[in-house]
């Protein structure tokens, strides 16, 4: 059987199983949308505009790309038991749903198998994006502290909407802008077969791809 196959396969498969109360509309208007607004709340809450509060959205962009890196690669990739679910759902759903060959979704009901879950924007929020946030505003001050949990909130929405994007047919018209292009071949790449535990792990910026050399 062909690759082709195999997923065209799966994707019958894994679209019988879910649920007929999900809804893409839903899920991606949550996550965008609770994400802006925690956004919006973090940024309410600086008291001024001050020089340092762009180290503290370069640091947290650095620190997102980092982790986003890791997490791909370590945990997407390779089986750790703290982590079965996430690994699970990224190299057995989303990287059988999507090969080099068969790399766009077809239905809006696919972004079950694009985007994160959803309360994993909670996970972050809270476990992630507040615990640093409150760190640095100790050190730093509040404005940086407010504009850290900001900045990664705000890297996590810019994953979800590149990978988005990524995976977007070609008939919208975003995917045929020059950066996007490069950017989705550069995703599609990462789904083939022979690269997929091996290059082209950053998903925002390939920052730490090219530290690495980890970037095709």
């Amino acid at each position: 059987m062909s690759l082709h196959q195999r997923t065209l396969r799966f994707r019958e498969t894994y679209r019988a199983a879910i649920s007929p109360r999900y809804s893409g509309l839903l899920h991606g208007g949550f996550v965008f949308g609770v994400g802006l607004s925690v956004i919006g709340y973090c940024l309410i809450h600086v008291p001024a505009l001050e020089w340092r509060l762009a180290i503290a959205f370069i640091a947290a962009t650095l620190i997102f790309n980092v982790g986003e890196y890791i997490a791909h690669r370590e945990l997407g990739h390779k089986k750790r038991r703290f982590a079965k679910l996430f690994y699970s759902r990224h190299s057995g759903d989303h990287h059988t749903f999507f090969s080099h060959e068969d790399y766009l979704i077809d239905t809006i009901r696919d972004l079950r198998v694009v985007l994160f879950p959803a309360p994993l924007l909670l996970a972050v929020t809270f476990i992630f994006a507040a615990p640093l946030g409150w760190f640095i505003a100790q050190v730093f001050g509040t404005g940086s502290g407010w504009v850290m949990a900001a900045s990664i909130i705000f890297n996590y929405l810019l994953y979800e909407f590149i990978h988005l994007y990524n995976h977007l047919p070609d008939h919208y018209s975003i995917t045929r802008w020059p950066v996007i292009r490069q950017m989705r071949e550069y995703h599609r790449l990462h789904h083939h077969p022979d690269n997929a535990t091996r290059y082209n792990f950053n998903i925002t910026y390939p920052i730490t791809d090219w530290v690495l050399g980890t970037r095709l």
